[in-house]
């Protein structure tokens, strides 16, 4: 019984010793927040993600492997971040799969302005406007903005998601050449592509250092 208790004791110390202080996080480093499938069997791991910013104390950050595969929208039809299914699917199923009470506490709301579809498209004001998203896919304005060569646009994926598709892309949330294309970071490229075709997700969040 000793002996148990002692490996029990032994346990809990190397766990505590894999933690970290969110006042210690630095732009680049990669941490662990929430859990998802990783493994083609589906086990459930810790997420891994990487630091872009951090402004307020607050951190941006982005899943450092692509987590899942998915389409921008189920239909083949015009679509904005603020009318796409995954948009919808990273918002409540994804997070609340991931995510517990507390890790949920930390993460912000974040306010993202849509104006992809230009004003003389007649449906303009339906895909465009203001959203309020906990999770989030990064614009390609953000990429020019935090990858600062094409190699590092290169994504790994984790096997769960290597197991539902041989995507190679990653969904980026601005639109594509046409109304019915979204953007994706292919390699060590940005290309368009149809909305429903399935991509790589990456999600995005901030939270709250404090």
């Amino acid at each position: 019984m000793i002996f148990k208790n002692l490996l029990l004791v032994v346990s809990f110390f190397l766990s505590a010793g894999n933690a970290f202080a969110w006042d210690d996080v630095n732009v680049g480093s990669v941490i662990t927040l929430g859990r998802y499938p990783q493994t083609a069997s589906e086990e459930i791991k810790p997420i891994e993600w990487r630091v872009l910013e951090i402004k307020d104390n607050k951190a941006l950050l982005l899943a450092d492997k692509g987590l899942d595969v998915a389409p921008y929208n189920t239909e083949w039809e015009p679509a904005s971040w603020k009318t796409c299914t995954i948009r919808q699917w990273l918002n409540a199923d994804f997070y609340n799969k991931a995510f517990n009470d507390s890790e949920k506490s930390r993460i912000v709301i974040t306010v993202v302005n849509v104006s992809d579809f230009p004003e003389i498209y007649k449906d303009a004001a339906k895909f465009n406007g203001i959203t309020n998203d906990r999770i989030f896919l990064l614009s390609a304005d953000e990429v020019r903005k935090y990858f600062k060569n094409d190699d590092e646009l290169i994504v790994k994926r984790t096997p769960y998601a290597d197991s539902k598709d041989e995507s190679i892309g990653w969904w980026l949330r601005s639109r594509g050449y046409s109304i019915e294309d979204a953007m994706i970071s292919s390699l060590s490229v940005r290309v368009s592509d149809m909305v429903h075709v399935k991509h790589v997700v990456r999600p995005a969040l901030w939270v709250n250092l404090n």
